[in-house]
């Protein structure tokens, strides 16, 4: 009784940053009435796009599974909100944590303070420059961005002008598929030139508005938009359908969201590449639940691989994501 005494005043006292203790917007909790002896894994979700609510929903239904507390929040696309959400779980003392971080060295301090508390941590999707983590669990990065620049030479051929819209600065995702696009597209073939480049921050609202500024002020420069998430793909295709260009620049999205599936299979979306965000999120808490448990780790790293979605396999894939629904 004294223990959850201890826990409920932790909550109060956490209440207006910590959505386990309270129903604050963008973020979801189990109801800890039924937590007793059960583990408590908390998960903490940079921000709410669709594919990153994906992983959280893979991992709240491996939970149930399971029979673990899972603690879910969001960060909301602020480094400082992520940053107490991590410092409340371990104020919380959860059994093990679940983390998608938002920027890539601004977590680095938090992780050793999770670390110093004796918590395992699972990163996911994103990880910290700082490897005090114990495993992360991910699609190699770069291969995102060499199956967008490989598709480009492959289609458009060997010269041309690429606008490039990039995610989150600083964010290993933003860093990582630019790598990729960089050796199999600019690297290899110094026809292709780089038109313009800016962040959207992975929001669609930014990728049309980029959009509607690039194609006034590069008119007939840009033959193909290599956008780092499929969120901003979609800004990009909805303002070149305004202005009735969409026949005329392709659009490569990343994540394979079904939104982006059905524009890849209806012609409007050139390609998107496949991250299994339901596969990341299942792997990532059965993972901390086997950490907590005492269980070894698997190593470092655990893949899940990247893969090309095309108007020839679209259907396929969008199966795949009506079996999660």
């Amino acid at each position: 009784m004294k223990k959850r005494l201890g826990f409920l005043l932790v909550c109060l006292l956490l209440i207006g940053t910590f959505t386990g203790c309270g129903s604050n917007s963008g973020d979801t909790a189990k109801d800890d009435s039924s937590s007793d002896g059960k583990l408590k894994i908390g998960i903490s979700m940079s921000e709410d796009t669709q594919f990153l609510t994906n992983v959280r929903k893979a991992a709240e239904k491996r939970a149930d599974e399971l029979g673990v507390e899972l603690i879910a929040n969001s960060g909301q696309g602020q480094v400082e909100k992520q940053i107490n959400d991590m410092e409340a779980f371990i104020t919380m003392g959860v059994d093990a944590i679940v983390f998608n971080p938002l920027d890539r060295d601004a977590m680095n301090e938090v992780v050793d303070k999770v670390k110093a508390a004796g918590i395992p941590l699972v990163e996911v999707n994103t990880f910290t420059s700082n490897d005090n983590y114990d495993v992360y669990v991910g699609s190699p990065e770069e291969d995102a961005g060499r199956i967008q620049g490989e598709w480009i030479a492959k289609n458009l051929g060997e010269s041309g002008g690429v606008a490039i819209m990039y995610g989150q600065m600083g964010h290993s995702g933003q860093i990582g598929r630019y790598e990729g696009l960089k050796t199999s597209l600019l690297d290899k073939y110094p026809g292709w030139k780089v038109v313009v480049d800016k962040t959207g921050e992975w929001k669609r609202e930014m990728g049309q508005s980029m959009m509607e500024d690039w194609l006034q002020s590069y008119k007939g420069k840009i033959n193909v938009v290599a956008s780092q998430n499929d969120e901003m793909a979609m800004g990009a295709i909805a303002a070149l359908e305004e202005a009735g260009m969409l026949d005329q620049i392709k659009v490569l999205g990343i994540d394979a969201s079904p939104d982006a599936i059905k524009l890849v299979r209806e012609g409007k979306m050139a390609l998107t590449v496949f991250q299994d965000s339901f596969g990341q999120g299942t792997k990532a808490l059965e993972i901390a639940v086997d950490l907590a448990s005492g269980k070894p780790s698997p190593g470092k790293k655990v893949d899940i691989p990247f893969q090309e979605v095309n108007k020839d396999n679209a259907a396929d894939f969008e199966q795949y994501l009506k079996e999660w629904e």
